[in-house]
């Protein structure tokens, strides 16, 4: 019971003591059933409602009941105003009634209220499961001018509010909000609803957002109807990084929920857009630990999951990436509008880093559609003493027409003109190559997540050719990713590639193929290798020492004649007719043959001449991660041994 000062006047005043009931009570759009009440002399009342109805649009609420006191003042003759107190459910809410001749008024209060006791409350969606604790303070005001049509305002804070979906889609913790509805009576199921979000943390499918870093505001104007919720427009922002805007709609069936989401515009000012919003998606390509600054603008429709049309602008966009240094782009500017084909549409950027190979500065005339993009002319960049020519580039983003996954699908075709070896594997941490490299990349594809190569792929290397081909690469930005593919060796210089590795002096041309390579998370896990010199070669061949020793070591047994004898030592090189290695690799065991076997090795190299020098691995199968090793030293030309 509200306490309250009186006038003289007032206290003064007496009721007529009364009691009664209906059945039904209405009062235009407001329906109360089963009404009681009791009215005392000295002003008290009681009042309780069995069911309550705003509207045929809106939930019943059951077993309402209202304490209170009428006072009626002498010093407003025309005015009447009752207080008190309105138990629904679980819930108390103080309220104020004023009616006057020019204005009605009316005004309910609710503090501190456990957000539990919702699920007390009829016909709530099963979203309101959701809700493991909050604190509501709400303030609804009814008024009614006899010039006007009724208002209805609500205001609403919650405080330490936390809910979690049961798929974990949905999730928040610790969140501090207030909201404010407002329209007129008869378009209050379609008020207009603004507020701010100021702590906690909220999680919404691939959106997620901590606010301690600083408050939201939002703004909507929504409708509820029996079916779910639909947002004719609403706006977002920060104030700092993030501004968005567009209309989107939930509908509600028995077994789930199906969302709908235009965006008319979008802007985001970096880096703050990236770490407060985009780094937790992007995480999933491991795009996560990026550098950003920059400004991204966009406005536009993006209706039933797929882009309609759009004007994209990129301003001086700087990607770095901080954490595993595998590019960075500065200066990256953009102007795209899909679909309007008398704007030309073009990006631009003036620095392109992939790994420690510097592309340069570059610009593209793109032919922009809806959902995607693609170069109009080939770009020609010049990288490590030579060029790459991009012939063919197109993106397919997703949520476009053709493209309904959460991948974007990309397309390329590229040609590598006289790259320089030395250059290029020092800037892959690779052990030094001379020479250099050309190659035609016919298609390359990414769909799906997957990249995959159409044909093959041909590089000159070595004055001989390697054609890699059954490319196949699952999540390359992902966990664990996943390569497949096959590698067939031409003609290779044996003289360059022991050079190169320091290996040791051989001469003559080897083939040799890696098939049924599998790689997990970047390393072998199985494969099939061989490289061995060529059938079309005749004659002999020049071995070095060093060569053989390594040879031998490999093979892990000795060579047919010491080579640390007296006589030996005069030689510092050896002539072979054949030779060759294989490995199959399975379980991190290499299985090693050669040109030929018996029952108690293989042939690695047949020798001629005086001295004739044969080498023969005698332990055929060999620990993988210790061969690997093994081989490592080898080409930086250090003592190796293996078969002990």
């Amino acid at each position: 019971m509200a306490a309250i000062v009186l006038s003289q006047e007032a206290l003064a005043a007496t009721f007529p003591e009364a009691s009664f009931s209906a059945a039904t009570v209405e009062f235009g759009e407001i329906r109360l059933a089963d009404v009681r009440g009791q009215l005392q002399t000295g002003g008290d009342f009681n009042l309780s409602v069995q069911n309550l109805k705003l509207s045929s649009s809106t939930p019943e609420i059951e077993d309402m009941a209202i304490a209170g006191t009428i006072l009626e003042s002498p010093l407003q003759g025309d005015g009447t105003v009752v207080r008190g107190d309105v138990f629904v459910g679980a819930y108390t809410a103080g309220f104020e009634y004023t009616w006057q001749a020019e204005e009605v008024s009316a005004v309910l209060r609710l503090a501190d209220q456990e957000l539990l006791a919702l699920k007390a409350l009829a016909e709530l969606p099963p979203q309101a499961d959701w809700i493991k604790r909050g604190v509501l303070d709400a303030h609804f005001r009814y008024t009614e001018k006899s010039n006007a049509s009724a208002q209805l305002e609500l205001r609403l804070a919650i405080t330490d509010l936390g809910f979690d979906s049961p798929d974990g889609r949905f999730a928040a913790e610790a969140i501090s909000t207030t909201v404010h509805f407002s329209a007129p009576l008869d378009r209050w199921p379609a008020p207009e609803v603004n507020g701010t979000i100021s702590s906690g943390e909220l999680l919404l499918d691939d959106f997620y957002r901590n606010f301690e870093q600083g408050e939201f505001e939002f703004a909507l104007k929504p409708t509820w109807n029996d079916n779910g919720l639909e947002i004719h427009s609403f706006s977002l922002t920060d104030r700092s990084s993030l501004t968005v805007a567009g209309r989107a709609g939930l509908e509600f069936s028995d077994s789930e929920e199906s969302w709908q989401l235009e965006i008319s515009q979008l802007e985001l000012e970096f880096p703050g857009a990236y770490d407060d919003y985009l780094e937790p998606m992007l995480a999933a390509w491991t795009l996560d630990g990026l550098g950003m600054s920059g400004r991204l603008s966009w406005s536009g429709e993006w209706k039933d999951g797929q882009f309609r049309s759009g004007d994209l602008g990129i301003t001086d966009l700087s990607i770095v990436d901080l954490r595993q240094s595998r590019f960075a782009v500065t200066g990256l500017e953009v102007r795209m509008r899909p679909g309007d084909y008398s704007f030309n549409s073009r990006l631009s950027w003036r620095g392109l880093l992939l790994g420690r190979i510097n592309l340069g500065a570059g610009e593209l005339a793109l032919d922009a559609e809806p959902g995607k993009f693609a170069i109009v002319q080939p770009l020609d960049l010049g990288v490590l003493g030579g060029r790459v020519v991009l012939n063919e580039l197109s993106v397919l983003l997703p949520g476009s027409a053709q493209n309904e996954n959460g991948d974007p699908d990309i397309r390329l075709r590229m040609d590598i003109e006289n790259l320089d070896m030395e250059q290029l594997t020092t800037a892959l941490e690779w052990p030094l190559f001379s020479g250099k490299i050309s190659g035609h990349i016919p298609g390359v594809s990414v769909r799906d997540g997957i990249l995959e190569v159409e044909g093959e792929i041909k590089v000159n290397v070595f004055d001989g050719m390697l054609s890699l081909g059954d490319l196949r690469v699952e999540r390359p930005f992902g966990v664990l990713p996943s390569l497949a593919a096959s590698i067939e060796v031409t003609h290779l210089d044996l003289e360059q590639l022991t050079r190169t590795f320091s290996f040791g002096q051989i001469s003559g041309r080897v083939d040799g193929y890696v098939r049924d390579l599998r790689m997990l998370d970047w390393k072998p896990v199985a494969f099939d290798a061989w490289l061995g010199t060529t059938p079309s070669q005749k004659g002999s061949r020049d071995i070095s020492r060093k060569a053989v020793n390594q040879l031998t070591t490999l093979g892990g047994g000795g060579a047919t004649t010491a080579l640390t004898g007296p006589v030996m030592k005069l030689f510092n090189n050896f002539s072979y007719t054949s030779l060759g290695l294989g490995c199959r690799m399975q379980n991190n065991v290499c299985e090693i043959r050669g040109v030929s076997e018996d029952d108690v090795s293989v042939l690695i190299m047949e020798g001629a001449g005086v001295p004739k020098i044969t080498i023969r691995a005698f332990n055929r199968r060999v620990d993988w991660p210790t061969l690997l090793a093994q081989l490592v030293a080898a080409s930086e030309g250090d003592s190796i041994k293996i078969g002990d």
